[in-house]
């Protein structure tokens, strides 16, 4: 399981003025963790990470050093601020720049990103405090698998001990475990006008949810629920917001396509002249394009799925062109992009499968990502699949009324390490799962519950990817 979380890059090491090398006097492959560096058992040895420096002193004693300030001498065995008097001449110590300014507060199961930018001639991480927790990386950047079972309220405290300039200082970067809350975030919403059976889900960047009925509309909610507006639109279901090249603009614009199923098409809202309008309704042999419920729009293409044909289709805006991207899926529901770049997640019956997207513009092969149930059983269709920043994979399950989670793997499978099922009336159908956006927190998912009529979500404690 170690080494999964390459997309999160090494955090840099800088001196005052130039670049350092960084080298790890661990094990070659940069996995590090456990408790305390004393401490036995499963965990695994510290990492300690070396900086070479070079820089340029001032002579501590010459007319233009100023006594007490960096790199010249000290005043009567004193230095201004932070600096320490190092053999009667003023250095800084350690420097550590948290990417958070407070504690991280995270459901457990989670493998949680950690990067902290340290200053220093050498360092290395221990635990000192909470339930044993395994991490990988290097340097200042690592991942950090939180115990699926750590209680609510413990903190995991990680140490950084460093030494610059013979100068020792320590840094604590805590993460504590939160309780799991389901909330239902429409629960106001009372009229079968303004919200029916929902069947997709999006954020726009103003602070604005959007939710499609298979009633035949598409709604638009402020941040406290309060509904704005419905827009009518003949088998609207999947929805997903995402930018469109207009040939006679210099600027792409940002639009909601939604995936139809009665029609069988891709179309378009475009806000600035709130209208709809038809991306594309067949193949390029002009084959009718199917009933479709998913729509997935990245860099000019968009990505569907016809669940009748067991197709995933591709439309590219460059010749304005839909065709079969793959039909080896088995079963397809869902699509997703995940932290690789040109990968499509797809989820299946009791499977998220890995499709590669080739630079001829066919697919791989499929492979196996996360196996969870039984393929032939119906109940176990994947309604909805959401990355977070620490390449966590939530997925929806809704007729098992089940929210798996599963931790990211560059290559090769992955399992689930936690599964949250049944968990309350107009909670528990996990279809459509979005991060939030906006407004709504970019650490909480989101989902709908079809024919329950809510929309609910979750904290994390992670952002979206």
């Amino acid at each position: 399981m170690m080494n999964r979380i390459a997309y999160v890059a090494a955090s840099l090491c800088l001196s005052a003025f130039v670049l350092v090398s960084c080298t790890d006097d661990g094990d070659a492959d940069g996995e590090s963790g456990g408790a305390d560096e004393s401490s036995s058992g499963d965990s695994a040895s510290t990492m300690s990470t070396t900086i070479s420096t070079t820089m340029t002193t001032a002579d501590p004693t010459s007319p233009g050093c100023i006594p007490g300030s960096e790199d010249c001498g000290c005043l009567d065995g004193d230095c201004v601020g932070s600096l320490q008097c190092v053999e009667e001449v003023c250095k800084p110590g350690p420097a550590f720049e948290p990417d958070v300014d407070e504690a991280r507060s995270v459901l457990g199961g989670l493998v949680v990103p950690v990067v902290v930018d340290v200053v220093a001639d050498e360092f290395s991480w221990s635990q000192t405090a909470g339930p044993a927790v395994q991490w990988e990386g290097e340097g200042g950047s690592i991942q950090v698998q939180v115990p699926p079972d750590a209680a609510v309220g413990e903190v995991i405290t990680l140490r950084i001990t460093a030494v610059r300039n013979t100068i020792e200082s320590t840094f604590d970067y805590e993460i504590g475990v939160r309780e799991p809350v389901f909330e239902d975030v429409l629960g106001a919403v009372t009229d079968l006008a303004e919200l029916g059976t929902s069947v997709g889900l999006d954020f726009d960047n103003n602070g604005n949810m959007w939710v499609s009925s298979s009633e035949g509309f598409i709604s638009r909610f402020a941040i406290d629920g309060a509904f704005q507006s419905r827009y009518e639109l003949s088998g609207a279901a999947g929805i997903r917001w995402g930018s469109l090249y207009l040939p006679d603009s210099d600027d792409d614009i940002n639009v909601l396509y939604v995936a139809q199923t009665g029609p069988g098409a891709i179309s378009a809202y475009n806000p600035a002249s709130d209208s709809f309008t038809t991306i594309t309704d067949a193949l390029e042999d002009t084959t009718a394009l199917g009933p479709l419920e998913v729509v997935l729009p990245s860099d000019g293409n968009l990505f569907a799925i016809d669940p009748d044909g067991g197709r995933i289709l591709q439309y590219d805006d460059e010749d304005a062109t839909t065709r079969v991207l793959s039909s080896a899926v088995s079963n397809p529901a869902v699509l997703s992009f995940g932290p690789d770049a040109n990968v499509l997640y797809v989820g299946g019956v009791g499977s998220v499968w890995r499709v590669g997207l080739l630079q001829d513009g066919t697919a791989s092969e499929p492979e196996l990502y996360v196996e969870f149930g039984d393929a032939a059983d119906p109940t176990q269709e994947v309604g909805g699949l959401a990355f977070d920043e620490g390449g966590n994979l939530w997925i929806g399950v809704p007729q098992a009324s089940a929210l798996h989670l599963a931790h990211y793997s560059a290559t090769g499978a992955t399992e689930t390490v936690r599964s949250f099922t049944a968990v309350g009336a107009g909670y528990s159908a996990f279809a459509n799962l979005r991060y939030g956006n906006g407004d709504f927190s970019d650490s909480a998912v989101y989902w709908t519950n079809g024919s329950d009529r809510t929309v609910a979500r979750i904290e994390t404690g992670l952002r979206r990817l």
